[in-house]
């Protein structure tokens, strides 16, 4: 039995503001914009975005989070799991692992026929937690990046 719940933010407090910065400071390199609540509020507003966060029972700690993002297309139904990130004193309790599932849930929900998420080639605990909640890697495709802009636009 977990000793947390997942639910999806809908609205910016002082406690979601807040783990947002401990839990995005804790992404490493990801960390290209700054997390003002007006920033917070633009990833609520947009219907395809789903913002996950795991919150402990015993004290109402959120301890992870992880943002899933659908995209339709004219020619398929794509989604995005990214910045799953878990506090380092709560890892290895199934957080990823729960935080995933639920993004799965969401997708299928949507009908989503690709859901893709990425992790660092050196990052072997994010990899295992992608490939134990249902993730195999797609060894078809390269992953390319297009710098927009040199640097945060928030």
């Amino acid at each position: 039995m977990s000793n947390f719940s997942i639910e999806r933010i809908t609205s910016i407090d002082d406690h979601v503001a807040e783990a947002a910065q401990r839990l995005s400071s804790q992404l490493g390199s990801s960390n290209q914009v700054s997390l003002s609540d007006k920033y917070l509020e633009s990833i609520l507003e947009n219907p395809d975005s789903y913002w996950l966060m795991a919150r402990r029972e015993a004290d109402a700690r959120f301890i992870g989070m992880a943002s899933l993002f659908i995209m339709r297309m004219p020619t398929n139904v794509r989604a995005f799991l990214e910045n799953v990130a878990v506090d380092e004193n709560s890892r290895g309790q199934g957080v990823g692992l729960a935080l995933s599932a639920t993004a799965i849930e969401i997708a299928n929900s949507h009908n989503v026929n690709t859901l893709r998420s990425q992790a660092g080639t050196t990052n072997e605990v994010s990899q295992a937690m992608l490939t134990k909640a249902g993730f195999t890697k797609a060894e078809y495709l390269d992953y390319f990046e297009c710098d927009i802009a040199d640097g945060p636009r928030f």
